[in-house]
């Protein structure tokens, strides 16, 4: 990116959910749940005033996340993402690499979207009582932009300050939920997490649960397909601590009911109204409004 970009986000501050980057235009910015082109002077509504990204740009930024070495985060680019460090995920655009019909890379890059990690302590703690009195099945539901990490990052957080603390393991797919560096987690978890970094959800499943012992897993983004591992493993008598994308309760009654029964005891919703991981409704297994 241009200096002048780098010198309007450092000053910033808190706030900054995503980055986007698109070979000749504006850059864009979602900061606090609004979107806005970046300026050298700062956020602007004004696109004449936006500062504007090459494919050079673009190109370079690529590069640089990859550590110049593309082949080395092959395995994350056949997903379309990166995650170099600390929790911050990019997505990528640009024309697929395929073998057969499997992509196993990108080139001609011409977007990134920079999605920027956030730590709200005790954000989770307006549902606290409905989903830690006792330790419930939890599934954390918002849209793109939402907080799904950033309530989930917390809520594991408190369960650390419990009586009789938990074991936790994260199954980190896309290390955005601890930002592993080295070993050490970027994010607060609490003193009784562990966490399974950059594997797929059902290598952590079945390995990760049978090692670890957890009392509870805790994993970013599960689909409707991830169902019945989940429930065998509840079945166990694991807790889970889970996210999905969604658009509030009549969303998720629209995929049946019957789905989840047996998986979730609690439904959290959240909105991005004013920030990230904001609690919109808590809702047990019947869909039933608990907070009101």
């Amino acid at each position: 990116m241009p200096a002048s970009a780098f010198n309007a986000l450092s000053a910033l501050g808190g706030g900054l959910q995503e980055i986007r980057l698109r070979a000749d235009k504006p850059i864009t910015v979602l900061y606090k749940g609004k979107k806005y082109f970046l300026s050298e002077n700062g956020l602007t509504l004004k696109r004449n005033s936006a500062i504007i990204v090459s494919v050079s740009d673009v190109r370079s930024a690529f590069l640089n996340a990859c550590q110049h070495s593309v082949h080395s985060f092959a395995g994350q680019l056949a997903d379309g993402f990166l995650s170099p460090d600390g929790g911050i995920r990019i997505g990528v655009g640009g024309t697929a690499v395929t073998e057969g019909s499997k992509v196993v890379s990108f080139k001609d890059i011409s977007s990134l979207n920079i999605r920027i990690p956030s730590e709200i302590k005790n954000c989770s703690l307006p549902a606290a009582k409905y989903l830690l009195s006792p330790i419930r099945n939890v599934l954390v539901v918002s849209g793109p932009g939402g907080g799904k990490t950033t309530f989930l990052r917390d809520l594991i957080y408190q369960t650390s300050l419990l009586r009789n603390p938990p074991n936790v393991l994260v199954a980190d797919e896309r290390n955005e939920i601890s930002g592993t560096e080295g070993g050490a987690a970027r994010f607060d978890l609490g003193d009784f997490c562990d966490c399974v970094c950059m594997a797929d959800k059902i290598f952590a499943f079945a390995s990760g649960v049978r090692t670890m012992t957890p009392d509870v897993l805790a994993c970013d983004e599960i689909s409707m397909k991830d169902l019945p591992s989940l429930r065998e493993i509840s079945a166990d008598g694991v807790k889970l601590f889970c996210t999905m994308h969604g658009d509030g309760p009549a969303d998720i009654e629209s995929r049946g009911t019957e789905n989840f029964a047996g998986v979730f005891e609690r439904f959290v919703f959240l909105t991005d109204k004013n920030m990230a991981g904001e609690i919109d409704g808590v809702y047990d297994e019947k869909m039933r409004r608990l907070d009101e």
